[in-house]
């Protein structure tokens, strides 16, 4: 408390020192220029705007140069009198002032009395004259006439060129797509309401508020996507300007009702699939939703003190399809089948289970749990304990992961949720030149998660009781000084209480029965403090804006997930990966394993990962353990509780210079100041060396022949200001942002050009940019949760045991632990990990910096006439110091310094020498012999040599047994020394304690150019419309956005946002995640023209007209092209990255297989191939050193069309009552996910979708709404 208090002192002193003005204030500016009929500037000129919805007004005079300037004005209409003696009067109605928008309005004064008053409708220009900035404001009228899919109107923002939008029902997911803004990440989207920052500042989640807004309460909105002034901040993302709704003179408000039900809906695509194939009726999940409220507004005093309220609840009793791993009917019987390497020796036949028979297509073969006992290293075949836990599980219905042993079920899960939002905001005017607002959100959630299955208890159950404030104060100090202020508070308030309560064992790629182990109990804050103070300036033609935005953010969490023990049964974690008693395997010498058919080689993932199942051999266990700074253990299953804070400083100045009334230019900078995050009450810890210093010595090393038993050890020890010393990294004050832009007008006289340009109708726009991504939060809890040795420690046991032959790790029930789970180690500080313990987490690269990105673009606009304008940008976005995750602790790519070789290189060239020569794992020693020598190998491993190999050979051999899992053929030379370690020793590649650290380093970079082409219709004559059409291109090394997980949580068919060879990091660089060569979207809404006062029927009869009358049509496409994917290398095999198995590569660099979707191809599911199996052909296994291809090839993209038709009756007076009909996906167009995809080569099911970009909430794949509003 003492800390925020000095917190808040300092940011009063900071506030008074620099003063200054954010233009994402929510507020809006007018400013032009008065002067006579010559064009003679007019001094002095006496300006005053009142709002006509408040009666508020403002008096300023023009400065020298005949300016005027009006700052801090709440968005909205206004009507304007400018006087001066000697000339009439001139009154401007209509002006409409935008947020965060400066309007310009020129006034020409004429020779007379100022008695007398010339009248004008006045129109704010269609396009941007000021500045370099891209983007669109929506106002009241679209933002509550457009179809909004669960009435989230942030997703607003991807009305605007440039930004990639796809649905779905996870706010917090860690899709690189959703949200994607112009080149720039999705996670670095800046909100604001009111002026007031509304961001989640741990998950920085795009399309979300903090604190709910409905569109009940929402004035205007305004998205900057690109090129933006000094003015604006915090990410380097789209700035998005909230603001809500104030009273005015006049009383108004609405009830409301809207609802959907299951009978307007259709069924989800693969729903339907699974029903139907399990003999079910076509039935669309259920779905009932109702969404009820009220808003009320007007004056409390008249044109002095106004409110505004709004309550909106939202109750949801609904389905959602969901899917869940289950064993087969034959593999809970007894029965595993594999694919056999050749179809002629495996008929089509019947096997006996436990109790039952069950049929084996041709080509498999299916083992009796007799064979399987045969194989079993303790004869007891498959797991009685496990057989009868998997009783209870319901059978498939869909293929899932193999189509014969582990598969998927799917189903319509019930959800009961419960939404409450709370708004309400005051206006009072203080003088004509101050004013005073304040605003209050709160919402009162109950969120519930599916059930594992039918039957059973939501998995979670989530509470959410967010908050925020603001208060705001404007002031005019004198006719051409204005300055604003800002306080935000804005609490995240969540609470999960789950469905784990002890430890838990699980089956790898098999669901547990009730969830174990995949929720616990968990809650977080977020109170964020937010001072913004703003100050604007008019000083002849300079227009100085400075400013400064401030943030105190805590951030108090409990979690349980690391908190227990768990056990799992996993296929790569035992010695040969789950092959070593595969039927054909040269490793298996029982002999039944030669007598059955042998595995093909696309077969022998889903055997390794069936084997250890069946057998329920619990292979690899994990310690979680937590202390206290003092070294206290604490038990197993007490929350972890942090406290995580950062303080965020920020200042800006900008002048924008009218050089003539036709020409401007600004030039700005901001600075931005972050604390590294820090726990404050000293549960905090980090190495004692620096880990982004530790990787880049080991590189330098390898590359002069130092292998990596060299390296320190690392050691923990607490960290952070609370314990007087280093945190997680150090500040960088090197966050100078310039921006600088020019708008021009040209002005020809006449002809062609003057035709084109239509004398001050176009604009030519520039700009440049340096922006600063934000970071911390997450990075910090990502640490926290896998790298805080000694305070938040996780030891697994060991790799590569033969466990299948210890009684003692076979699975008896789900909570029961085998004794193989390590002991915790003491506590107390440093803290060494252990050494040769395979551990496998994440860190933090304490040498980052802040990412950047350098935005470039040139605008054409063109003011067209009956209110349309089109314009043409280019806009370049520069990334630079991306953060991208590596691993810090991969197997070194060694050089011998003798021949100059390196590893990845000797690795490649000793295994294509095998394949060249046709040795596979089953070859005889005997057949190594004519491989000629590899001086790398004969220098650096001269043991591996025996009586009948060279050390080369011997080498090869080790190689083709383990292919094409080739890094654990490394391991076995490096870490057990077979056939020899090097002459270094053990430990020569990889590192002693890590196999694999995972580490978020800022060496990226991405580069997008786009084409961005809009033409809007402003509102009139009963309609208005926008079209954006983009033609883009992005690349980078990865689009991973901070909250993802360790190793990265996304993929689209294979890996893309790690990095999997470390030390080649331009290998990885290709299409963005969100990369998407054209994508398009159109909103509008249109008043039909039938009815009094329209077009048609103008004179029709009153109950003529309350049938035809006052209809309206609303509506939004979205459409884009295919999304990018990958190709897996396969399940169990790793080349290069001990952790991560990477992509598959081409087997000729200059043919890709054709893609197109393709019905019913797989399993009777759709592919993004033509041809899946003929796919298959076009890839390779990737070699040592190899990362694979990364987003070339495309799937589908996304399609949707909302509609709304709506019919309003007169009621009585102003007093309205409205009927609206709302239609999702209204071509019910299923479009595949790439996101959702099985591309494992060495799987059944290669090539198959998985899932859909689902439209309603993912209930549904078309939904309709109704709703009945009552307004006045």
């Amino acid at each position: 408390m003492k800390s925020l208090v000095a917190n808040a002192a300092l940011a009063a002193v900071l506030l008074a020192a620099a003063s200054p003005a954010l233009a994402q204030s929510g507020t809006s500016s007018l400013t032009g220029r008065v002067t006579d009929q010559q064009d003679a500037v007019l001094p002095g000129t006496s300006v005053t705007l009142t709002s006509t919805s408040t009666g508020m007004s403002r008096l300023v005079v023009t400065n020298e140069s005949g300016l005027y300037q009006f700052s801090a004005l709440p968005p909205g209409r206004y009507e304007m009198k400018v006087e001066l003696t000697g000339f009439r009067a001139a009154q401007l109605t209509g002006i409409e002032l935008r947020v965060d928008t400066q309007t310009r309005s020129d006034v020409k004064l004429a020779l007379g009395p100022v008695s007398e008053s010339v009248s004008v409708q006045a129109e704010s220009p269609l396009i941007n004259t000021t500045d370099a900035s891209l983007g669109n404001t929506l106002n009241e009228e679209a933002i509550r006439n457009l179809p909004v899919e669960a009435r989230n109107v942030v997703q607003l923002l991807s009305l605007q060129p440039g930004v990639t939008f796809i649905p779905t029902n996870n706010p917090s997911t860690v899709d690189p797509r959703y949200g994607a803004a112009s080149g720039a990440r999705s996670d670095q989207q800046n909100v604001t309401l009111d002026g007031i920052d509304v961001n989640d500042p741990q998950l920085q989640t795009a399309f979300t508020s903090a604190v709910r807004i409905t569109q009940e309460a929402l004035q205007e909105f305004r998205v900057n996507t690109s090129n933006y002034g000094a003015e604006m901040g915090r990410s380097s993302g789209p700035q998005v300007s909230l603001v809500t709704k104030s009273g005015s003179n006049r009383f108004s408000g609405s009830g409301y009702e809207f609802m959907r039900r299951t009978a307007t809906s259709s069924n989800e695509y693969f729903l339907k699939l699974s029903q139907l194939s399990s003999g079910q009726p076509n039935k669309a999940p259920k779905l009932d939703k109702d969404i009820f409220g009220g808003a009320l507004g007007g004056p409390i005093k008249r044109n002095r003190f106004f409110f505004f309220g709004n309550f909106e609840g939202l109750k949801e009793s609904s389905e959602s399809p969901v899917v869940r791993s289950v064993p087969s009917e034959s593999f809970r019987d007894g029965v595993m089948m594999y694919l056999c390497a050749s179809a002629s020796a495996c008929p089509a036949t019947t096997v006996r289970g436990f109790s039952a028979s069950h049929a084996i297509p041709a080509g498999w073969h299916g083992m009796t749990p007799e064979e399987i006992a045969a194989l079993d290293p303790l004869r007891i075949g498959p797991s009685a304990a496990a057989a009868s836990y998997w009783k209870q599980f319901p059978l498939p219905n869909e293929p899932g992961t193999d189509g014969h042993n582990i598969m998927d079920y799917r189903f319509a899960a019930p959800i009961k949720n419960d939404f409450k939002t709370y708004i309400t905001r005051f206006d009072y005017k203080l003088t004509d030149a101050q004013h005073l607002f304040g605003r209050f959100n709160a919402q009162d959630d109950v969120v519930n998660s599916a059930p594992q299955f039918p039957g059973l208890s939501p998995l979670s159950q989530r509470t959410a009781k967010n908050l925020g404030t603001a208060i705001g104060y404007d002031a005019a100090l004198r006719s051409n000084l204005m300055n604003s202020f800002r306080y935000g508070f804005t609490r995240i308030d969540s609470t999960t209480l789950g469905s784990t309560r002890s430890n838990y064992n699980n089956f790898r790629f098999l669901s547990n029965f009730n969830g174990e182990g995949s929720e616990f109990n968990s809650s977080r804050e977020t109170p964020t403090h937010n001072f913004v103070d703003d100050i604007s300036w008019l000083k002849g033609t300079h227009t100085i804006k400075a400013g400064t935005n401030i943030r105190f953010t805590r951030l108090p969490s409990s979690r349980e997930s690391g908190s227990f023990l768990s056990a799992t049964v996993n296929p790569s974690w035992v010695a040969g990966i789950g092959r070593r008693n595969m039927p054909g395997s040269s490793f298996c010498t029982v002999s039944l394993c030669g007598e059955l058919p042998p595995v093909g080689s696309s077969g022998q993932a889903g055997y390794a990962d069936g084997w250890l199942n069946i057998l329920g051999v619990l292979s690899q266990s994990t310690l979680r353990a937590n202390y206290l700074t003092d070294g206290t253990l604490q038990g197993i299953g007490s929350p972890v509780a942090r406290t995580y804070a950062t303080d965020e400083y920020e200042w800006y100045v900008q002048d924008m210079w009218q050089i003539r009334p036709n020409l401007t230019i600004s030039g700005g900078v901001r600075y931005g100041l972050d604390a590294p995050p820090y726990e404050i009450h000293g549960l905090q810890v980090a190495p004692t060396i620096s880990m982004g210093q530790w990787f880049a010595d080991r590189v330098a090393g390898m590359q002069k022949g130092i292998p990596s038993n060299a390296s320190p050890i690392v050691q923990f020890d607490l960290a952070g200001p609370k314990s007087h010393k280093r945190g997680f990294y150090d500040w960088d004050k090197n966050n100078i942002a310039p921006r600088v832009s020019a708008a021009w007008a040209p002005h020809p006289s006449g002809g062609l050009l003057g035709a084109l340009t239509g004398d001050g109708k176009l604009v030519v726009r520039s700009g440049y940019a340096k922006v600063f991504d934000r970071l911390g939060q997450g990075l910090a809890n990502n640490f926290d949760n896998g790298f805080a040795f000694g305070m938040s420690t996780s030891i697994s046991s060991p790799f590569g045991l033969a466990y299948e032959s210890d009684p003692s790790v076979r699975f008896r029930d789900i909570t029961t632990m085998p004794p193989t789970v390590p002991a915790a180690p003491p506590g107390g500080f440093p803290q060494t990990p252990p050494i040769r313990a395979g551990i496998i987490t994440t860190s933090i690269d304490d040498t980052i910096k802040t990412p950047s990105a350098h935005m470039v673009n040139v605008a054409v606009a063109r003011e067209l006439r009956r209110n349309f304008a089109i314009e043409a940008a280019y806009v370049g976005r520069f990334g630079r110091d991306l953060l991208v995750r590596r691993d810090i602790a991969m197997p070194l790519n060694l050089v011998d310094t003798k021949s100059g070789m390196d590893y990845f290189t000797a690795a490649q060239t000793v295994i294509k020498a095998a394949q060249n020569a046709g040795l596979t794992g089953n070859s005889a020693a005997a057949a190594y012999v004519a491989l000629g020598a590899i001086p790398y190998w004969e220098n650096l491993f001269p043991g591996a040599a025996n009586g009948t190999l060279t050390a080369t050979q011997a080498v090869a051999r080790a190689y083709m047994r383990n292919a094409p899992d080739y890094i654990t053929a490394l391991y076995d030379m490096d870490e057990s020394c077979s056939p020899s370690c090097s002459i270094f020793g053990p430990f020569a590649y990889f590192s002693e304690q890590y196999d694999s650290l995972a580490a978020l380093s800022s060496i990226g970079h991405s580069d997008y150019h786009a084409l961005q082409l809009t033409a809007r219709k402003r509102y009139s004559s009963g309609y208005q419309v926008d079209v954006n059409y983009t033609l883009s291109r992005s690349k980078d090394l990865g689009s991973q956005v901070e909250r993802g997980g360790a190793f990265g949580n996304f993929s689209n068919g294979g890996y893309t946002g790690f990095l999997l060879n470390s030390f080649e990091p331009e290998a990885h660089y290709g299409y963005s995640d969100f990369d998407v060569r054209h994508q398009m979207n159109v909103n509008g809404f249109a008043e039909l023209p039938f009815g009094h006062g329209k077009k048609f029927g103008a004179n029709t009869s009153g109950f003529v007209n309350e049938i035809i009358g006052d209809w309206s049509i609303a509506g939004l496409m979205r459409m884009t092209s295919g999304f990018p994917f990958n190709v897996y290398n396969c399940r169990s095999c790793w080349p290069t990255n001990w952790n991560l198995q990477g992509n598959s590569m081409l087997v000729d660099p200059d043919k890709l297989p054709e893609t197109a979707t393709t019905l019913n191809a797989v399993d009777g599911r759709p592919s993004p191939f033509v041809n899946a199996a003929d796919a298959l052909t076009f890839f390779r296994r990737a070699l040592p050193g190899e990362v694979g291809l990364r987003n070339v090839l495309r799937g589908d993209g996304y399609f949707s069309i909302d509609t709304s038709v709506s019919k309003a009756w007169p009621i009585y007076k102003s007093q309205r009552l409205r009927f609206r009909w709302d239609t999702f996906n209204l071509t019910n167009t299923p479009k595949f996910d790439v996101g959702n995809m099985t591309m494992f080569p060495d799987r059944s099911g290669f090539g198959r979708y998985n899932g859909t970009l689902a439209t309603c909430d993912g209930q549904a794949g078309r939904c309709m709404q109704f709703a009945l509003r009552y307004e006045f």
